[in-house]
């Protein structure tokens, strides 16, 4: 049986903390943390997944490492918040999510959905598609843009523009009937 010290060194292997300040700006994201019921630790390190990068907000749980058996190199797995976790995905499905509500839920039918508070952007090259509450916009590297909203769409292309709203469609220049540019597209 070990003695009173080597039992404590076991049982302070792993242990849970809560988090209480995060910093983003460096190489590693460090974590504030409260271990035990008043045990204080700053700038622990959080060990996060290649290609998936987070930043959970104050309170959240984090399970502690002390490498080497050291109290004074923890390390974090990344942060959990279990109040505001997203839940009821089925079998096989990913997500991401953040703390108000948006998300990229990856389906098992292999459909995305985007859900968000705000706005999506993408962006490819020179060229972004924007979808807000108000309208969609796309523009291209070239200055060439499209915009739709509740009331009507606007196309804007070389300095000229088509406009359809319910009061009509407008024109920078005269149409010209013909077959379709660009039949491929």
């Amino acid at each position: 049986m070990p003695d009173r010290e080597t039992a404590h060194l076991i049982r302070g292997l792993v242990t849970r903390g809560r988090v209480t300040a995060s910093n983003d700006n460096s190489e590693a994201q460090t974590v504030n943390v409260t271990q035990w019921k008043d045990v204080e630790h700053a700038d622990v390190e959080v060990l996060q997944t290649f290609g998936l990068a987070s930043r959970a907000p104050r309170n959240g749980l984090v399970v502690l490492f002390a490498v080497g058996g050291d109290q004074g190199d923890l390390v974090a797995l990344p942060v959990g918040q279990p109040g505001v976790r997203l839940g009821n995905l089925d079998e096989g499905e990913a997500a991401l999510y953040c703390i108000d509500g948006s998300r990229v839920h990856i389906k098992a039918d292999g459909t995305v959905e985007i859900v968000t508070s705000n706005k999506v952007v993408c962006k490819k090259d020179g060229h972004t598609l924007e979808l807000t509450d108000g309208y969609v916009r796309g523009r291209m590297d070239d200055g060439s843009r499209f915009t739709a909203w509740a009331g009507g769409a606007k196309l804007s292309s070389g300095g000229h523009f088509l406009a359809v709203t319910s009061a009509g469609i407008t024109v920078s220049v005269p149409p010209v009937v013909g077959a379709e540019p660009s039949p491929d597209i």
